[in-house]
């Protein structure tokens, strides 16, 4: 077994405690957006909030998210405003709440995002938000159900992302933003049942790893970047997998792209991560001429470019998924979930490798019978 458990060292700032939902809260969400700092306090606590959110046994309640929410959206024209927090950073900050969130708290942060494109921004400023939307859209169509309490939800997560699909595109030219095209290309080649792309890679100690060396393990895959706080911590969290499944089939890996090595050391070894951490940077794409034909990373692949460097990053391999997005692939190499909640996310893991440990059992009892 590839993986390894490192000790969580690393303590995550102290969250701001939001009360539930109140029955007065539309009348303090007004009192709070007349201030000038109103946005700016939301911003402030829904930071903390998606990173707290992401500690094990976390019990805050997702009211919190929408009372902040709605304080917000009493007057999204702060987006706008100077000394505000920008489009970009909403566009982050929705995308960090997203992290393990259900389907109904994603159409949630969808219906945020709305709220706030409906302020008078330019074409610029909303490109992050519909970008976003995409973003959150995205793993809910991935995993869409047409059975039980799921499928409304489905069906309105699929409308809204092809509704979103329509007004990025170029009614003139039919162009669409490179986001809109990603997001296509996941959908078609990380889609459930897909195996998922192989790829060469060297770990902290330089040690190569490839994917192929991977059969036979469950695996968790995090990718995380030093920009989104609550992707650090949801991989924090991802180490309670590690404890729990020590002793079976089962490998974490996490994934961000730097372009120092000795950088991304140390910053692995101040964060302490369970598992095992692949630098994604030019070590990682020289390895990947390595791998035989069928290559992602050829040239319009997710964006990529004609620099032989970056097109064969890891992450672009993968689409270039949202800070914080996580894929279950099980021990054939098949893409089994993604960016589930840490409980369905563990259950499925649990039933994975179970699975695999029924199936090794028969192929010895096979084995046995035949000689």
């Amino acid at each position: 077994m590839i993986g390894v458990l490192t000790a969580l060292t690393l303590a995550l700032p102290q969250a701001g405690v939001v009360p539930p939902t109140a029955p007065g809260r539309a009348q303090a969400a007004i009192g709070i957006a007349e201030s000038s700092s109103g946005a700016m306090v939301a911003y402030g606590e829904l930071q903390r909030l998606s990173c707290a959110r992401q500690r094990p046994g976390s019990e805050f309640p997702w009211a919190s998210v929408e009372s902040l929410l709605d304080q917000l959206l009493v007057d999204p024209q702060g987006v706008s405003s100077e000394g505000q927090p920008d489009a970009q950073e909403w566009a982050r900050l929705l995308v960090d709440l997203a992290i393990g969130a259900t389907a109904a708290e994603r159409l949630d942060l969808v219906r945020a995002c709305e709220g706030l494109l409906s302020a008078e921004l330019s074409a610029e400023q909303r490109r992050p938000l519909l970008g976003a939307q995409v973003a959150l859209l995205e793993p809910l169509v991935a995993r869409a159900t047409t059975e039980g309490r799921g499928a409304s939800l489905s069906r309105r997560a699929v409308e809204l992302y092809e509704s979103v699909a329509l007004a990025v595109t170029d009614a003139a030219t039919g162009e669409v933003p490179q986001f809109m095209r990603r997001s296509r290309l996941r959908l078609e080649r990380l889609r459930i049942g897909a195996a998922m792309p192989r790829f060469v890679a060297r770990d902290t100690a330089g040690n190569e790893l490839r994917s192929a060396q991977l059969e036979g393990e469950v695996v968790v895959l995090r990718f995380w970047d030093p920009s989104s706080p609550a992707s650090l911590a949801a991989h924090r969290a991802d180490s309670e997998l590690v404890r729990e499944f020590w002793d079976a089939p089962f490998d974490l890996l996490g994934v961000t792209r730097s372009e120092d090595r000795e950088a991304y050391l140390r910053m692995i070894e101040t964060a302490r991560f369970g598992g095992v951490q692949l630098f994604d940077g030019p070590i990682s794409s020289a390895l990947a001429d390595a791998l035989d034909g069928g290559s992602w990373g050829g040239l319009g692949a997710f964006g990529g470019t004609s620099d032989p460097g970056p097109k064969q990053r890891l992450l672009n391999r993968w689409g270039s998924p949202s800070p914080g997005s996580l894929f279950v692939v099980d021990a054939r190499g098949r893409i089994r979930g993604r960016d589930l909640p840490p409980g369905e996310a563990r259950a499925l893991v649990k039933t994975l490798i179970a699975e695999e440990r029924t199936l090794q059992r028969e192929l010895i009892l096979e084995g046995a019978r035949t000689r």
